[in-house]
């Protein structure tokens, strides 16, 4: 039997799962998490990768090494904020600070589970609007400006369907911490978790909207794509920040991995290759 809570919205002033003002980030903190966060992918990618891994047969396996590396550092840099902002450090304050309640309803006040099926709406609708390439030309605009920020080889997972990778079987648990740091306990516990219930006092109302441009130019190891990122990554904060619950975004982001579970299985036995 399922349980239904109700958690009345206040009339006036903030919602009361926010943060309060004196919990609030500044502009400075905001920028320092965020560089602590990118510099390290953008360096994997642009840098050491080239420089430093170019004898390796497939290259792009050093890089998914690195950006796999440099995702577990961004949850160890996740816990040690929340470490050092929750104290005492129990479930009942992590849960505050990140947001981790069920969705809460903005009309009604209710919290229930079952409102993570937008997430997946959403998602589906985005999913949509990638795969009908409509936001592709503002990307090819800036590649055709600025031909450096062509994705490399090694930057694009497809290009790991090759024989070289086959019987590779060690990759997926690789995939597996890949995973888990993207979606869950890192990236995503940065900018959604960390991050955006501690914007607005630097932001104000426009919390949300900055929360997906910082999330868009964090991906300095996509470079290639951050027009399109521009425009949607708002997507992941919005959710997130409607419905008060961290979850919205976990499921709304990691339904990715579901391609990367089901794909990267066949490229390493062989049944695809790019």
């Amino acid at each position: 039997m399922s349980i239904t809570t109700y958690e009345k919205p206040p009339r006036t002033g903030l919602h009361h799962r926010d943060l309060p003002d004196s919990e609030q980030y500044s502009l400075g903190k905001i920028l320092a998490v965020w560089a602590a966060s990118a510099i390290p992918m953008g360096l994997s990618l642009w840098w050491i990768t080239p420089t430093f891994l170019g004898w390796m047969e497939v290259p792009g396996i050093g890089y998914l090494a690195l950006a796999t590396a440099g995702l577990v550092w961004q949850t160890l840099l996740a816990f040690w904020l929340l470490r050092r902002e929750v104290r005492p450090l129990t479930w009942d304050g992590v849960k505050r600070r990140l947001w981790l309640q069920a969705p809460m309803s903005p009309r009604t006040g209710r919290a229930r589970w079952r409102y993570l099926w937008w997430a997946v709406v959403v998602a589906v609708i985005y999913l949509a609007i990638g795969m009908s390439g409509v936001l592709e030309p503002l990307n090819n605009a800036l590649v055709s400006a600025f031909p450096a920020v062509a994705a490399p080889e090694w930057g694009l997972i497809q290009n790991l369907a090759v024989p070289e990778v086959q019987g590779q079987w060690w990759l997926m648990g690789l995939l597996v911490v890949l995973i888990a740091c993207n979606y869950v306990v890192g990236e995503e516990l940065i900018f959604r978790g960390i991050l955006l219930p501690k914007m607005r006092g630097a932001f104000g109302r426009w919390d949300v909207l900055a929360n997906g441009v910082l999330f868009a130019l964090y991906h300095v190891h996509l470079l290639w794509a951050v027009p399109a990122m521009l425009v949607t990554d708002w997507i992941y904060a919005y959710l997130t920040k409607r419905y008060r619950s961290y979850w919205m975004s976990v499921l709304f982001h990691g339904l990715d991995a579901m391609f990367l579970l089901v794909l990267f299985p066949l490229a390493i036995a062989g049944v695809i290759t790019s």
